[in-house]
């Protein structure tokens, strides 16, 4: 018993965590702690495989090239995509492919190059189908430095840091159309020229070949028609019937273009006047070769789009291998005519089976 000087201490106050500890007893200490090495196992498991599977997306792309042409609803393409596998498989690289469902889907295909920038791929290749619009999209890669070709038309953009051009040589064309004409006519006639677009530089370059290939070779063979085009074949073919109407003696026709070559070629049967004016196309589809086997088209002058896409694929390998490629490269196109349809450098360049290895 305490002395009566002493102070008695109260008992030591319970601390509020020993209350809120759970309080495990022996026989199950063991248990906890195996569930908790069960859980953090799952979790650990689960981070990995997430990171798995990023890693492996971005590894995916790091071998992935994408191609972007003008379109995929028509065939004209087929041939650069034909191209384009070729080669990646010939460099270990994978090739998406992806384009707007109608040529003058401008705004899909801006989507579709900024969806591949946002994707990393090792590469960009891209027919655009309006001289400006890709500018700013195409821009944009470059300051990721993701190697970039341009294909079959150009840009307002000079070639270098990254960027290159693969073209069709479009005075080539207007040259080979003229010559054409000027054999067909025998050095003397009429011709319409058909399909200008004043917004590309494209069209305007095949336009002023023709006239000085003409002017220099077949002096007597006069263009007295230039005629801006469409889009809508109906629209073409409504244009085509005036120029015939309005000039009688007309003994050609040029056209820039598929939809202008297709417009014509129906005003022509409308007519009744195939047999007598002639018809020259630029660029190549499917139906266009029915035409040239069947006599109402006689030529087609043909873009090399499989070559377009194969060394376009080259030249980004070989960028990713540190080597130099050039900066800018022409392609020359191929007037065909039913003599040569059947030819193997004709039929590559209008396969339109990409999956076929040539």
């Amino acid at each position: 018993m305490p002395s009566s000087g002493s102070t008695m201490l109260p008992p030591p106050k319970e601390r509020v965590f020993d209350r809120l500890r759970p309080q495990v007893l022996p026989s199950q200490s063991g248990l906890a702690r195996r569930i908790g090495a069960r859980s953090i196992a799952r979790w650990l498991c689960f981070a990995s495989s997430l990171g798995l599977i990023t890693c492996g997306c971005a590894s995916q792309n790091s071998r992935t090239i994408a191609v972007i042409p003008g379109t995929t609803a028509t065939e004209f393409w087929e041939a650069a995509h034909g191209g384009a596998e070729a080669a990646g498989r010939d460099a270990g690289l994978h090739i998406y492919w992806n384009g707007p469902t109608r040529e003058d889907d401008v705004e899909r295909q801006i989507g579709l190059v900024e969806r591949a920038i946002d994707s990393d791929y090792a590469g960009l290749v891209v027919a655009p189908t309006n001289y400006l619009a890709l500018v700013g999209s195409v821009r944009q890669a470059l300051s990721k430095h993701i190697p970039t070709v341009v294909i079959r038309s150009s840009l307002p953009i000079p070639p270098g840091q990254g960027l290159s051009y693969i073209l069709n040589d479009d005075q080539e064309t207007g040259r080979l159309a003229a010559t054409r004409i000027g054999i067909l006519l025998a050095g003397k006639g009429q011709v319409a020229v058909l399909g200008l677009d004043p917004s590309g530089p494209r069209s305007v370059l095949r336009a002023r070949a023709i006239e000085a290939e003409l002017a220099k070779s077949f002096p007597e063979v006069l263009v007295i028609e230039k005629r801006s085009g469409s889009s809508n074949t109906a629209e073409v073919q409504q244009i085509a019937q005036e120029i015939l109407i309005d000039n009688p003696a007309l003994n050609a026709i040029v056209t820039l273009d598929v939809t202008a070559t297709e417009g014509a070629w129906a005003a022509l049967t409308a007519l009744r006047k195939g047999k007598r004016v002639k018809l020259i196309g630029c660029e190549q589809e499917v139906d266009l070769m029915a035409g040239i086997r069947h006599g109402d088209i006689d030529s087609v002058i043909v873009e090399n789009t499989y070559e377009m896409g194969f060394r376009a694929i080259q030249s980004i390998a070989a960028r990713l291998r540190g080597e130099s490629v050039p900066d800018k490269l022409e392609l020359k196109p191929v007037l065909v005519t039913k003599r040569n349809i059947d030819s193997d450098e004709v039929q590559k360049m209008l396969s339109v089976n990409w999956r076929v290895s040539h």
